[in-house]
């Protein structure tokens, strides 16, 4: 057993072993959902593969998105998810939805190994265990970010955050030159892992180092071990090196922002983050059961009722003299810190500082969260150290049944709705995605189309019916030609276009393809000025008379080439550390492995779990199933057939007498018989005893899912806020709800027996309003 534990940590294998518990959804159903996020990520890694196996390794143009048009999507957003699933999917022989799979499982990994050998190194291994499944199965990374959101590239990130808490620790430790590559190697992962993810992290490591070297050392403690202060000029290496190897990304995000219309992604609409607080009631409550007769089964942003109760257990370790560390005390800042900015409290300081609106979600804080609650909740069986060392078995029994009440209270987020095949990823199915007005180059707000464009064009029949035939990409403005001229396609790659034109006059050469820095137009080997043209924004240039050679394609821009050379040099250094490692070993850091008894424990937990999560699937626990008419979950049943198929099943109040100034919730849920051919809105208007309209809630799209992508078996969740524009008087209002056409102004009507207000349904609860 002693040789085993020189060999490897048990604690590890246990650590691994929750990463792969986690991810159970994933590594037992094929395949991916079309309802999330993940279904963008999936086309944009299907992009990169495409490009790598054209030659080209690190694309910054998806030339098949924006209806052909291209999008310049990784010149500004962290590529490193899709590359991953883009090399996973051409070295397995798999598609990219198999490779944004592994990404999910490979994060959810990293984030339980990252956080044991973290904790271990500071607290023992113990603690780290537990840690490890605090974090892992905390609810953000277990399914809100991988399931509900589908955030793949934002899901690494949070996998590689304790990662580079442990590297980073371990360099502040040691300043050997080992730690160093890894820590400079872990950063720059980060930031090409997830574009805001990345800020937030870093700004975490940056406090914590902060607090180690500079505030720690002025409290007195048994723990610090070396000066703490000694190898700050290796952390600063460290973070350089971080920099200097993520730079060719970075640099020219930066310096070439204000050529696309980043501003979009922030501001009102759906994306203004004063939508997206959460009340410290959800919070701090416990994850709830599904229906996965749903659609969109309703979840709650919280950070874990067993995550925050250990967190507690272990923030208190502070009024402990013999326990006391700053380190806990550190956590439990950054724990309070990060409720303080998903909860409404904090809405005047999101509003002081303008980038945190590019933030968009303030529930995105529950990642960085569950990294500042999973220590503190390590901590919590330290505890069992109070009673002394000889009584070791109540610091192993806190330590297992804390595992065991972290995995028991997760099982209802390891349901995720049901999915089904996601299909064959081409870039005919992306163009047809946004036909549909989803997503315009896997974007919600044309977060980087270039600024050229400043009406958005629509898609052109030539461009598409070259996509429909399979071969080259015809993005010639063959109408514009003058008479007589001739252009044909002698090669293309993704990034470079080569003609042969002939003309008897001058003309101008239109592609559609949208001008963003880097193009260039060249006439036999000459360059020749671009000309965006306006308003689409289309790339233009002047052909002489005659017959040439025309090329359009894609360089570096300075910018680029900077980050280049700044990324090789860094990688020379990240070199010459490695090559200083291997010649000059520096004394190992030895860090106290788990026991294989405990080890052991451990396994027969995970084990249990694993047996019960089993046994739960033929067992239809931890969640509800509705089927036909019925909503389970829902607050009164109120059954009405409407025209085309479409039924309103239930519904939810919040409450049914409201005062002065209280909110009033109202969720209807809704089916169909049959595919919807019209994409149908919604609306729930408040109507007094006047027949005046005092307060309403209008979507484009019922619940944010277009009608015509309703599935037969499942309903629709429709939650609205209604707005008030002025309070209204005290007295009894109903609840008209109804589904319209506004192409036509046509409202559906009920077939049914219901009461009926203006071609809308009454919902039977009243809503009093008090004085």
């Amino acid at each position: 057993m002693k040789f085993l534990r020189r060999i490897i940590d048990p604690g590890l294998v246990v650590a691994l072993a929750l990463g792969l518990l986690a991810a159970w959804p994933l590594l037992t159903r094929p395949s991916l959902p079309a309802m999330t996020d993940a279904e963008m990520h999936i086309y944009r890694a299907a992009e990169i593969e495409r490009s790598i196996r054209a030659g080209s390794f690190y694309p910054r143009w998806a030339p098949d998105f924006y209806f052909g048009y291209g999008y310049p999507v990784f010149d500004f957003y962290s590529p490193l998810a899709y590359h991953l699933a883009a090399y996973y999917s051409i070295a397995a022989g798999a598609d990219p939805v198999a490779g944004m799979k592994f990404v999910l499982v490979l994060a959810s990994c990293l984030g339980a190994l990252g956080m044991y050998l973290f904790g271990r190194d500071r607290w023992g291994p113990m603690p780290a265990v537990v840690a490890a499944a605090a974090f892992t199965f905390s609810p953000y990374l277990l399914y809100i970010d991988p399931h509900a959101r589908g955030d793949v590239p934002e899901a690494l990130a949070l996998g590689l955050a304790p990662v580079i808490l442990w590297t980073f620790d371990r360099l502040r430790r040691t300043g050997a030159p080992q730690h160093l590559a890894l820590s400079g190697l872990s950063l720059a992962a980060l930031i090409l892992s997830h574009p805001l993810m990345a800020l937030v992290v870093y700004g975490f490591l940056l406090a914590f180092l902060v607090w180690e070297t500079l505030i720690s050392p002025l409290v007195p403690q048994k723990h610090l071990g070396p000066e703490p202060r000694r190898y700050i000029p290796q952390l600063a290496l460290a973070i350089g090196l971080g920099l200097g190897l993520a730079a060719f990304y970075w640099l020219p995000a930066g310096l070439e922002r204000s050529a696309v219309q980043l501003h979009n992604v922030a501001g009102p609409g759906y994306f203004d983050f004063h939508n997206y607080f959460i009340s410290l009631k959800e919070l701090f409550s416990p994850s709830r059961y599904f229906d996965l007769g749903a659609t969109e089964p309703k979840f709650q942003f919280n950070i874990g009722l067993v995550q925050w109760v250990l967190a507690a257990l272990g923030a208190l370790t502070t009024a402990s003299p013999r326990l006391r560390r700053t380190d806990t005390i550190f956590f439990s800042f950054a724990a309070v810190a990060f409720i303080y900015l998903v909860t409404p409290g904090s809405v005047n300081f999101w509003e002081a500082i303008p980038l945190m609106s590019f933030f968009q979600f303030p529930t995105r804080f529950l990642g960085p969260a569950a990294l500042a609650f999973a220590p503190l909740a390590g901590n919590a069986v330290r505890w069992g150290e109070q009673v002394g060392p000889e009584r070791g078995w109540l610091k192993a029994g806190l330590g297992i049944a804390s595992v065991a009440a972290v995995l028991l209270a997760a099982m209802p987020l390891m349901y995720p709705p049901v999915w089904g095949e996601f299909g064959a990823v081409t870039p005919l199915r992306m163009i047809g995605v946004e036909l549909q007005g989803r997503a315009l180059g896997t974007t919600s707000s044309n977060d980087f189309l270039p600024v050229g464009v400043t009406l958005v064009p629509k898609a052109q029949t030539s461009v598409l019916d070259s996509y429909k035939a399979g071969g080259p990409v015809d993005r010639v403005n063959r109408v514009a030609l003058p008479p007589g001229a001739a252009v044909n396609l002698l090669q293309q790659k993704p990034f470079y276009d080569r003609y042969v034109t002939a003309s008897d006059t001058d003309f101008v050469f239109r592609s559609f393809t949208f001008y963003f820095p880097g193009w260039m137009a060249r006439v036999d080997g000459e360059q020749v000025p671009i000309e965006v043209a306006q308003p689409e924004g289309f790339i233009t240039f002047k052909v002489p008379a005659g017959g040439h050679i025309v090329e359009v394609c894609l360089v570096d821009t300075l910018p680029r080439k900077i980050g280049w050379i700044i990324a090789g040099l860094a990688l020379i250094a990240l070199v010459a550390a490695v090559g200083l490692a291997v010649a000059r070993p520096s004394e190992k850091l030895e860090a106290p492995a788990l026991s294989w008894p405990m080890a052991a424990a451990m396994a027969a937990v995970l084990g249990l779990a694993a047996g019960l999560r089993a046994t739960a699937d033929g067992a239809d626990w931890f969640r509800y199933q509705s089927s036909g008419t019925q909503v389970v979950v829902a607050q009164y049943t109120h059954f009405v057939k409407l025209e085309r198929g479409l039924e309103l099943l239930a519904y939810d109040v919040s409450r049914a007498a409201i005062g002065p100034g209280d909110p009033l919730e109202v969720t209807i849920y809704w089916k169909t018989e049959a595919p919807v051919p019209i994409n149908y809105q919604v609306y729930v208007h408040l109507i007094g005893s006047d027949d005046r309209l005092y307060g309403q809630s209008d979507k484009l799209n019922p619940a944010d899912f277009p009608t015509v992508r309703w599935p037969t078996d499942r309903y629709v969740r429709d939650a609205h806020d209604l707005a008030f524009p002025a309070a209204p008087p005290p007295g009894e209002y109903r609840l008209v709800v109804g589904l319209w056409d506004a192409a036509t102004g046509e409202r559906l009507a009920a077939v049914s027996p219901a009461e009926i207000y203006a071609d809308g349904i009454v919902l039977p609860t009243r809503i009093v309003v008090k004085p």
